[in-house]
């Protein structure tokens, strides 16, 4: 009886059996869901650290035209403290008086903190010192946030790569899409009216989005933004140059339909812009791509892998 029942099921016990000996062990470093959640915690981490850190930055920059502010409200008030103690009754009139010493003694004070117009526009550049300074890092955290959240997997592919291979694949993939940006531009250099968005500028979208993606954990690195960034914002400019083309061959063709002076007036307007938007994007392209990505162990120097906390 025994002995049927095993030679009936026999044929499942032996699938099940191959099956089990066939199923790949967890790779050694493959990214398990906790591993995952602790990126993601290190990720919201250190972007809770960037914004803190500038708007501590911001604050000190913008406390100048606050305290010029200050002193100007400081004045109308005193101003109209004065005229109210002149117009008062006598208790009234000097309450009012009261208030406008202190309002003056307040002025004063916040004339001191004040500065200069000079000043205050460098405070402006300051300001706008700090967007830059930390914008970069924020972005590249929250890239890195929103595939880990969107795509485990993919993130986890990313940061492995990053901290198997450095940087090199990263520089591989830099040159490739360099090396396509400029064929882009020597054919825009050609024919400056026919950058279109055509097969060229899409494969250039297409491998610009695959490296943003692929490189999302290496690009945490402040020294591979600085290199990785000419070539990246130069392919979003020819990409945006391809497009500013488009418009403008749709503003022709409306202009060639157009039914009156007003139609007419608009698309020759949009058709102008979009021309001038596409040749503005193309020269920066080109001015960014003036200089080739240096190699692979430029930006390998001083940088630390991604999850190992702190600002790389």
């Amino acid at each position: 009886m025994r002995s049927t029942l095993i030679s009936r099921h026999f044929p499942t016990l032996l699938l099940a059996l191959l099956a089990v000996a066939a199923w790949p062990s967890s790779p050694a470093r493959a990214q398990t869901a906790p591993e995952i959640s602790a990126e993601i915690g290190r990720l919201r981490a250190r972007l809770a650290s960037n914004s803190a850190q500038e708007q501590h930055c911001l604050a000190g920059a913008t406390q100048p035209v606050w305290t010029a502010s200050l002193a100007t409200d400081l004045k109308a008030l005193r101003d109209r403290a004065n005229q109210a103690a002149a117009e008062g009754k006598s208790e009234e009139a000097q309450r009012w008086r009261e208030l406008a010493r202190k309002a003056e003694t307040l002025e004063a004070r916040a004339a001191v903190s004040a500065r200069s117009g000079a000043e205050l526009f460098q405070s402006q550049q300051i300001g706008l010192d700090c967007l830059d300074r930390f914008g970069g890092e924020r972005e590249a955290l929250r890239a890195s946030l929103e595939l880990a959240l969107a795509d485990p997997a993919a993130y986890g592919a990313s940061l492995r790569e990053a901290r198997e291979n450095g940087r090199a694949v990263l520089q591989r993939d830099l040159l490739r899409l360099f090396e396509q940006s400029r064929a882009l531009v020597a054919l825009w250099k050609q024919a400056p009216a026919g950058i279109t968005l055509g097969e060229p500028a899409l494969a250039l979208k297409v491998n610009l989005d695959t490296l943003r993606r692929r490189h999302t954990a290496a690009l945490e690195s402040e020294p591979a933004r600085t290199q990785a960034d000419p070539v990246l914002r130069a392919a979003e400019a020819l990409i945006a140059a391809a497009e500013s083309a488009e418009r403008e061959r749709m503003a022709a063709t409306r202009l060639g339909a157009a039914r009156d002076d007003g139609e007419r007036r608009q698309a020759m307007v949009e058709r102008s812009d979009a021309g001038r938007l596409a040749r503005s994007y193309a020269v920066t392209a080109e001015q960014l791509l003036a200089r080739r990505p240096g190699p692979a162990e430029v930006i390998r120097t001083g940088t630390s892998s991604p999850g190992a906390g702190g600002t790389p």
